[in-house]
């Protein structure tokens, strides 16, 4: 078992430097604005809204006092917790569709800096890192996965395991945009599946770019569960409120 450092990893170090150097060729534009000059902007920052205690200890929404929500003791996720660094609203709701829809991939770095500042305050302990999967056709039409874009600098930066596959999803689910608690629930209910050989016995932080009802991350924890993991840990850069 690996506990988190609070230090920068040298290969995170040099993850950083590749994009900012193609920063320095390639100025990028602000994923929050627009404006030119820089991947995230300090005036996009300050917009930010932060999701701060007290929530709910098991599933991170919010609520009026800390401890276990109502929902989550009567039906307990699979997860041991789920956090989210801030609301999904804003200039960081605009960077997260350039993200995920606008095949801005340089996003991914700068998006994870704030996720990774999170996690160093939770205290968790954790051995793997592992981004949300998505269904093979749905990868092959957009060319890349957002979580995973998200999750890698996570795992480097604190010098952890990344398996991108110990994670697989088996079936296409329709977007979970729209639909109501119960039928999210049942929509991705299944549409995982963990592979013992990596998960057994480890304590498993997985990582996705939003979350609103939790469906997907508890459908993933679930099925690391069913594959033998220890805990399982659920990081997301924003939360639908």
């Amino acid at each position: 078992m690996v506990k988190l450092k609070i230090w920068q990893r040298p290969a995170y170090l040099f993850y950083q430097w590749v994009w900012t150097g193609l920063d320095w060729l390639l100025p990028p534009r602000c994923g929050g604005c627009g404006k030119l000059g820089n991947r995230w902007c300090f005036d996009c920052q300050r917009e930010i809204v932060t999701i701060d205690p007290p929530f709910c200890e098991r599933c991170g929404d919010s609520q009026k006092a800390n401890g276990i929500c109502a929902r989550c003791v009567a039906a307990p996720p699979g997860y041991t917790a789920l956090r989210s660094w801030a609301s999904f609203n804003g200039p960081l709701r605009n960077a997260i569709h350039r993200l995920k829809y606008g095949r801005d991939v340089a996003l991914g770095e700068v998006l994870a800096r704030p996720m990774i500042n999170y996690l160093k305050q939770t205290g968790w302990k954790v051995d793997i890192v592992v981004p949300v999967p998505m269904s093979l056709s749905r990868r092959a039409e957009r060319g890349y996965n957002q979580a995973a874009l998200l999750a890698r600098p996570i795992a480097l930066s604190f010098g952890l395991e990344y398996r991108s596959r110990a994670l697989r999803k088996t079936r296409e689910t329709r977007s979970q945009v729209g639909l109501s608690l119960g039928e999210r629930q049942a929509n991705v209910r299944g549409a995982f599946e963990a592979d013992r050989r990596v998960v057994s016995g480890k304590q498993i932080l997985v990582v996705d770019d939003v979350t609103t009802s939790g469906a997907t991350l508890n459908a993933c924890a679930r099925a690391l569960r069913v594959a033998g993991a220890r805990e399982i840990y659920c990081l997301t850069l924003a939360r639908a409120i």
